[in-house]
């Protein structure tokens, strides 16, 4: 009888440590799930503030104003016009130094270009 006692209670241990293990994996991929997102939001918003981001947007915008200045053909300008509106969506005019180029992404963002 008192090992049949000793192995139920060897079982009962092992369902315990695995139901235990299950939980506190599950427990753990709740957590990460739940701070996941608030964490990649953070790290996206410190990326955004970086000078590099800054000075990239800056030369891409610059690039598309002198294809946009150059170009002849009006529907070609509206081609630009409206890539910069994708690119630049939900980009803040004011982080851009250069007072012709903020200028020229404001009014292509507000749909005067």
């Amino acid at each position: 009888m008192k090992i049949v006692g000793l192995v139920l209670l060897g079982i009962i241990i092992v369902v315990l440590l695995g139901g235990l293990c299950f939980g506190l994996e599950w427990l753990g991929i709740e957590w990460e799930g739940f701070f996941a997102a608030k964490r990649e939001g953070v790290r996206r918003e410190v990326y955004e503030e970086t000078k590099s981001y800054n000075e990239g947007k800056a030369q891409q915008l610059s690039k598309l104003h002198l294809e946009y200045v150059r170009e002849k053909d009006e529907d070609a300008k509206k081609a630009i016009a409206a890539s910069v509106r994708q690119s630049f969506a939900d980009y803040d005019p004011d982080d851009i130094k250069n007072t012709e180029l903020r200028s020229w992404l404001k009014a292509v963002q507000a749909g005067r270009k």
